[in-house]
């Protein structure tokens, strides 16, 4: 019970750095409408990790975990974010923290869970962090040319018969 409690709160700290991410490219985004997207998925990230961390107890338990010698490696770390503050650079760095959430999630998921409805709870919060991760990829990718500056566009020329 007490493993489940601190992957519980690991995630929850997993949450809450996904919606500061997410806060952090909604406010250089261009677009008003992905803008507006991407602070309405922080405010589910922060409802995830206060979930969670209901469901951990993490309040009582954090200080408990650090008293026990309970393993930091496995310890969601701070990622800061990247020091050029664009959106691109940015977007990345969500992505990367949906995509830690998203193995979190899925690495607890293969743990056998007693309570049913806590693992109903855990695959909806996975589908959302897969699909905040396939979507923050995908706006990346809109920023990232095609092909490399200088290169020209080749032609398909069929074989000579």
């Amino acid at each position: 019970m007490d493993a489940l409690k601190s992957m519980l709160a690991r995630l929850s700290r997993h949450a809450m750095q996904c919606a500061e991410s997410l806060t952090a490219v909604a406010a250089v985004a261009s677009d008003p409408q992905i803008r507006a997207v991407l602070s309405h998925r922080a405010n589910m990230q922060r409802c995830a990790a206060a979930e969670l961390a209901a469901q951990a107890g993490a309040a009582r338990d954090a200080v408990t975990h650090l008293c026990a010698g309970h393993d930091r490696r496995r310890e969601p770390q701070p990622v800061p974010p990247p020091a050029e503050g664009g959106e691109l650079p940015l977007l990345r760095h969500a992505a990367q923290q949906a995509a830690r959430a998203a193995s979190a999630y899925g690495e607890l998921l293969r743990e056998p869970i007693a309570d049913p409805d806590l693992r109903l709870l855990l695959a909806h919060y996975y589908r959302g962090a897969t699909e905040l991760q396939r979507m923050l990829e995908q706006r990346a990718m809109e920023f990232t040319p095609t092909r490399a500056p200088g290169m020209t566009a080749r032609r398909a020329v069929p074989p000579h018969a």
